[in-house]
C-alpha cells in the first residue's frame, strides 16, 4: 500500500551575509552623517563608532525589511539603541532571521 506525502518545497537559507552587509552599510551611512558633526581626531585615536540610538535602529530595520521583503515587529526596536556595532548586528540578524523563517515556513505550507 503506497502512502501519499505532500511534496517538500525547499526553502532557501536565510541570507545572513546579505543582511549583515545591509546593516553595516546603513551603520556606515549613519557614521558618515554623524561624523560631519564631530571634530577630526588624530590618526592614533581609537576608532569611533556611530551612536546607535533607537532612531538609527529604525533606519537599519527599514533597510533590512526592504532587503528581505518582510516586516519586523514594531516591538523589536530596543529603547536607547545599542552600545556597540556588533551587538546591533547580532540582534537585528537574529530578529530578521526569526521573522524570515516564519514567513518562508507559512509560504511553503500554502504551496
Amino acid at each position: 500500500m503506497a502512502t501519499l506525502t505532500s511534496p517538500q518545497v525547499p526553502t532557501p537559507g536565510f541570507p545572513a551575509a546579505a543582511v549583515e552587509a545591509c546593516i553595516r552599510d546603513e551603520l556606515q551611512r549613519q557614521a558618515d552623517s554623524q561624523s560631519l558633526l564631530r571634530l577630526p581626531k588624530p590618526s592614533d585615536a581609537p576608532k569611533w563608532e556611530p551612536e546607535i540610538d533607537s532612531l538609527v535602529v529604525v533606519e537599519i530595520i527599514c533597510a533590512v525589511e526592504d532587503l528581505l521583503n518582510v516586516s519586523l515587529p514594531e516591538t523589536f526596536t530596543p529603547r536607547g539603541g545599542y552600545d556597540s556595532v556588533e551587538d546591533c548586528i547580532a540582534d537585528v540578524v537574529a530578529a530578521a532571521s526569526a521573522v524570515w523563517h516564519e514567513v518562508t515556513k507559512k509560504e511553503t505550507q500554502h504551496v
